[in-house]
């Protein structure tokens, strides 16, 4: 039977980190589900479940929310704050598909990952895979990045609320997140000449 990740024996932290962002993901969906709840003041969510999750593909729903959300939070000031996070949550989409949908390599004492989903558009003729890899401080960034993508939708869904007079809940994020660069999505592979 062949063991699960066994390519990640030698790599256990990045290993934890990369799943945390796979899993974490899901919570930055939920994030833009209640931001769109808030626009379309339905308390219990139901509709914009509907609405959000019938709709297949990450990239889909992201750009489903913006359409609902990014005019109503610009009547209220919120046009450069929602740009933001829904920036962060395409880039946070972009990691985590990389992730999601390669296939790891290690080499030596370094883990790469080949990405088929964009090897696989060369049109015609023998595919060049391109190895991507990734270090303890890129993973940590976009493990940090991932926090700040929900920490903003956290924040707006209450502050979208505020600014437009409606009710706010008992449990809400009042602290805006620091504004935080979008770290690199990988490190692109070369062999050393000796490991050639």
């Amino acid at each position: 039977m062949t063991k699960l990740l066994f390519e990640f024996d030698r790599f256990p932290a990045e290993r934890e980190a990369i799943g945390k962002m796979l899993i974490a993901y899901g919570e930055i969906e939920f994030a833009l589900l209640t931001c769109m709840g808030a626009v379309l003041s339905d308390q219990t969510l139901d509709t914009c479940t509907r609405i959000l999750f019938r709709v297949h593909g990450e990239g889909a729903r992201i750009e489903v929310a913006d359409a609902i959300i990014r005019p109503a939070f610009s009547k209220v000031g919120l046009s450069g704050k929602w740009s933001n996070a829904y920036g962060a949550a395409k880039k946070c989409k972009n990691i985590r598909n990389q992730y999601a949908h390669c296939h790891w390599l290690p080499l030596g004492s370094i883990m790469t990952f080949m990405d088929l989903d964009q090897d696989s558009r060369q049109p015609d003729g023998e595919i060049k895979l391109s190895l991507k890899t990734f270090n303890t401080v890129l993973i940590a960034a976009q493990q940090r990045y991932f926090e700040y993508c929900l920490d903003l939708l956290w924040f707006l869904e209450p502050e979208y609320r505020k600014q437009a007079g409606l009710p706010l809940g008992d449990d809400m994020h009042t602290v805006e997140p620091r504004p935080m660069d979008a770290p690199e999505q990988y490190i692109s592979y070369s062999p050393s000449p000796a490991t050639r």
